[in-house]
C-alpha cells in the first residue's frame, strides 16, 4: 500500500494507457455495399467506434491527463 500511494501518478498514467490503447482498436466495421463512391465502383467498408468504446476511450485519455498531473505535482 505504500508504494502504491508513492507511485499512484504512474499507476493511473499506466491504467488510461492500457484503456485506451485496448479501445482505439477496437472497432467495428460494416460492409456498405449500397453506397459507390463516384470515382470507383468497389464496395465501401465504414469502420465506426461504438458509444461505449468511445466513452472508454475518453476516460482512458482522462486518467493519462491526470496521472501526468499527479506526477508534475508530485516533484
Amino acid at each position: 500500500m505504500k508504494h502504491l500511494k508513492k507511485y499512484y501518478g504512474e499507476v493511473i498514467t499506466i491504467i488510461g494507457v492500457a484503456i485506451t490503447s485496448y479501445n482505439i482498436f477496437n472497432f467495428s466495421y460494416m460492409d456498405n455495399s449500397l453506397v459507390r463512391t463516384r470515382f470507383n465502383n468497389s464496395d465501401n467498408i465504414a469502420y465506426f467506434y461504438s458509444d461505449t468504446v468511445l466513452l472508454c476511450i475518453s476516460i482512458g485519455f482522462s486518467l493519462i491527463i491526470i496521472g501526468v498531473l499527479v506526477i508534475k505535482n508530485k516533484k
